[in-house]
C-alpha cells in the first residue's frame, strides 16, 4: 500500500489528500497476508505526513482448535505520523530530534508504505485464541480427527482407567 507523497511534502502544513484503498498486503518477515479495503486521509504536518486510515482487513488465520484455515475480519483505525528520511528541497538526510527507530518513515523515493502499520494494527486487533467458529469442537487428541467434520471411535474403545484398581478387586473368583 504505497502512496506517493512528494507533492504533499512540498505543500504547506494542513494540506490533505484522500485515497481509496483496495489491495492485498504481504509482509516479508512473516506469513501475514490480508486483503484491505477502506480510505486513507494523508495530512501534511510541520515535519511529515499524518495518516488517518479507516480500513477493513480480512486476515488469513489458522484455527487454534482444529487447525483449519479461515478468514477473520478486523476493523482498523490507524492514526500515525510518517517522517521523511530526506529533505525534498536540499536532498540532505533529515535529522529530526526526538524521533526514534519506533516511528514510521517515508522512503527515499517519497513513497509512504502503509503495509507495516497495517500489519502491526491487525496483529494487535486480531484475536489471540483464534477460532474458525464460536463452537469449534477441535481435534481428537488420540487420532487427530477434526470433530467438526467427522466422529472417531477412539474414546468409545478406551476404558476409563481411573478406577481400574478398584474395579479389579470386584472380579469374580473361580
Amino acid at each position: 500500500m504505497d502512496f506517493k507523497v512528494a507533492t504533499l511534502l512540498k505543500a504547506s502544513s494542513g494540506n490533505k489528500k484522500l485515497e481509496s484503498v483496495s489491495s492485498t498486503i504481504k509482509v516479508d518477515r512473516s506469513e501475514f497476508k490480508c486483503d484491505v479495503e477502506g480510505s486513507v486521509l494523508l495530512t501534511k504536518t510541520d515535519v511529515g505526513v499524518w495518516v488517518s486510515a479507516y480500513l477493513s482487513a480480512k486476515i488469513d488465520r489458522q484455527c487454534g482448535n482444529c487447525l483449519d484455515q479461515y478468514v477473520e475480519s478486523v476493523g482498523l483505525g490507524i492514526e500515525e505520523e510518517y517522517f521523511p528520511l530526506f529533505n525534498l528541497v536540499t536532498g540532505e538526510r533529515n535529522e529530526l530530534e526526538g524521533i526514534g527507530e519506533d516511528n514510521f518513515y517515508i522512503g527515499e523515493d517519497n513513497v509512504l508504505d502503509l503495509s507495516d502499520a497495517v500489519w502491526q494494527y491487525a496483529s494487535l486487533h486480531s484475536s489471540i485464541n483464534s477460532k474458525c467458529k464460536e463452537y469449534c469442537k477441535g481435534l481428537c487428541v488420540d487420532c487427530g480427527i477434526n470433530f467438526n467434520k467427522e466422529k472417531c471411535n477412539c474414546r468409545n474403545n478406551k476404558k476409563n482407567t481411573k478406577l481400574a484398581a478398584l474395579l479389579g478387586s470386584f472380579r469374580p473368583t473361580d
